[in-house]
Formats: C-alpha cells, structure tokens, sequence
C-alpha cells in the first residue's frame, strides 16, 4: 500500500525540534552580541527578523509571539550597551518602530502555522476515514497509483504490505475494456464525474472481479488527479 504518512510541513517536527531551538537561540545570541559592539546606528538588530521567520519550522504556534517579546527585550538592552553615534532619542524611535514589525510579523506567522496544523489534522482524519472505508480508493496520476487504501488492495488481491506506488490500473482492467477506461479517466482528469458499471478487474492471482467505479477528479500532492471508487458489482 502506498504510504500515506506524508504531510505537507517545512521539517520533520519531532526529530527536528531540538536542533531548530538551538538555531534560534545561537542566532539570538550572535544578533545581540554583534548589536551591542556595534553603534546605535548601525541597524543590526532587523537581523532578528531571521530567527523569527525560524519559528515558523516550530509546532507551537504562540513560538513567533514568545520569540518576538524577547526579540524587543533584547533590543532595549542593546539601546543602552551600545556604542552610541546618534541621539538616544532617534535610536530608540527606530528600535520602536522595528519592534512593531515584529510584532505583526510574528502574528502572520502565528496564523500561518496554525493553518498548517489546521491541514494536518484535516489530513489525518480523512486518512483515517479512508483507511477504514469499506470501498476501495484509489487515487491514480500520472499514469500510475499514488495511493490505495487497504480495502482496494484487499479488491484487486494484492497483500496489505506490497507497495503498488506506480502500477497502472489500467493494466489491471479486463482488455476489452481497456480503451473505454483510458478514455472515462482521461475524463475525468478534466473534471468530469462519472460512474463505470461492471468493470472486470484482473487480480493479482490472476483471478478476476467484477465492480462497480465512481470516477471523479481530485487534489493531490500539488496537483490534480483521478480518485477512484470501487465496490464488487
């Protein structure tokens, strides 16, 4: 069966969590330390724009908001350790100034990634739901299968382990009925919905099986494709 646990994010979380903490917090620290050896006017400090737009790699959504309050922390500290070559005054209506940009700019990220984990739990339910849907599922692009549930395997008699990624279905339909297959797919890559009745299906023990198809187009992995429902006539 073609694996499904593949969801659309920047990094692994879990395995990546740690190591994109320890980026945000050395760059934090270099940040401040080149602002602090440096003159009030010279703007290193929007430089902290690249450890906050790393949060967004972060599954905690309030993580842009939390960086950005120690971002302008940082910032007021650095107002009085550095060199100074121009009027506090000045100085710290830029530093005001900059602080507001991360603080807009943090909540786009805060939406951003709760959007995304607004995707993934979507994702999750419906591969759930597909995986346990007594019909067979088929998702076919590209001339090949991108993903079939458990049940369509079990359909076409394929072993629950064996990776059908790539296999042309068309392949598996009986020969007769391949030209009217092709044509009813290419169909419904362009948006047509239809239903095949009696289509004979050979298996992979050489057997053969009759069923029934809904054909209907689908977005899949930045693209579209054909989803096909099986069911035995």
């Amino acid at each position: 069966m073609v694996d499904t646990g593949r969801l659309t994010w920047p990094v692994q979380r879990r395995e990546d969590f740690l190591r994109i903490v320890v980026y945000i917090i050395l760059s934090t620290a270099l940040i401040f330390i080149v602002d602090i050896i440096t003159p009030l006017g010279v703007m290193i400090w929007i430089l902290y724009l690249i450890p906050l737009f790393l949060t967004v790699y972060l599954s905690w959504k309030y993580a842009p908001i939390l960086m950005t309050g120690v971002f302008i922390l940082l910032m007021a500290a650095s107002l009085f350790l550095s060199p100074r070559d121009l009027s506090i005054e000045y100085a710290l209506i830029d530093r005001i100034f900059f602080a507001l940009i991360l603080v807009i700019a943090s909540f786009f990220i805060k939406d951003y990634i709760a959007n995304v984990e607004d995707i993934v739990s979507s994702e999750e339910r419906y591969r759930s739901l597909i995986e346990w849907l007594p019909e067979g599922v088929v998702v076919y692009r590209q001339g090949g299968i991108a993903y079939i549930n458990p049940a369509g395997s079990r359909l076409i008699g394929a072993d629950s382990g064996k990776n059908l990624a790539g296999c042309d279905i068309v392949s598996m339909v009986d020969p007769d009925f391949q030209a009217l297959f092709r044509q009813r797919v290419d169909q419904a890559a362009h948006g047509a919905r239809m239903n095949l009745d009696k289509v004979k299906l050979i298996r992979q023990d050489n057997s053969d099986v009759v069923v029934d198809m809904f054909l209907g187009t689908v977005f899949w992995d930045n693209g579209t494709a054909v989803q096909i429902v099986m069911r035995p006539a």
